[in-house]
């Protein structure tokens, strides 16, 4: 969550505040659930994988399967 961490103190606008909660949805659905990453994308509104892999890679440097394995 240090991406998040660290652009709390600066406005956000709704749009990025989307972003931000769809980042901390995804995040807690991989680290606490056995969900595939098909699956998180879809309970997240990504219309592919493809699209969630590339948001989430955009906003944290790392792939959803990265992530992952790294935070459990």
């Amino acid at each position: 969550m240090d991406a998040i961490a660290s652009k709390e103190s600066t406005p956000l606008s709704p749009q990025a505040r989307l972003r931000q909660h769809r980042l901390e949805q995804a995040m807690n659905m991989l680290r606490y659930t056995d969900c595939s990453i098909v699956e998180v994308a879809v309970a997240l509104g990504y219309g592919s994988q493809t699209a969630f892999a590339a948001a989430f890679r955009r906003l944290t440097g790392e792939t959803p399967t990265d992530w992952r394995r790294r935070a459990r």
